[in-house]
């Protein structure tokens, strides 16, 4: 029986250049456009109330990860789900349900209104889950602006 663990990065969880060299591997699953990070910048993301990480760990071995970025306005009390990628190894062993659950469950803990995410339609399988886990698809547009 495999071990599976989901932690969130800080606390006693030492950040260590394997763990960064992890993420940054996982992150690549993610998009090719994605900036590596280093120990330092990981080191000011967990340092943040504002943003949880959260590690999927298989017998030892990180194979995916999500994050939660909080946001309190005027309006809202929100959370967005950010960076959800199991590596493809990995992936249909229902691990990314197992992190989106621990992600819905530490939400509800810090009483944050509702959860949003944003997902390419080509992640048909992703896509498939958030609907799934009760996520509704707005009728929004998303706009950016490159800086």
């Amino acid at each position: 029986m495999k071990e599976i663990k989901v932690y969130q990065l800080g606390g006693k969880v030492k950040l260590t250049k394997k763990l960064v060299n992890s993420i940054n591997k996982l992150l690549a699953v993610l998009s090719s456009n994605v900036r590596p990070v280093d120990i330092s910048i990981l080191r000011d993301l967990v340092a943040s109330p504002l943003l949880e990480i959260f590690i999927v760990e298989v017998d030892g071995k990180i194979i995916g990860m999500a994050s939660l970025y909080y946001i309190r306005t005027l309006g809202k009390n929100a959370a967005y789900v950010e960076d959800v990628v199991v590596h493809p190894d990995f992936q249909g062993q229902g691990l990314g349900k197992k992190i989106m659950n621990h992600l819905i469950k530490r939400a509800k803990e810090r009483k944050v209104d509702f959860l949003e995410l944003t997902s390419s339609p080509k992640r048909v399988a992703a896509n498939k889950l958030y609907k799934k886990l009760g996520f509704e698809l707005r009728e929004t547009n998303v706009y950016r602006m490159k800086l």
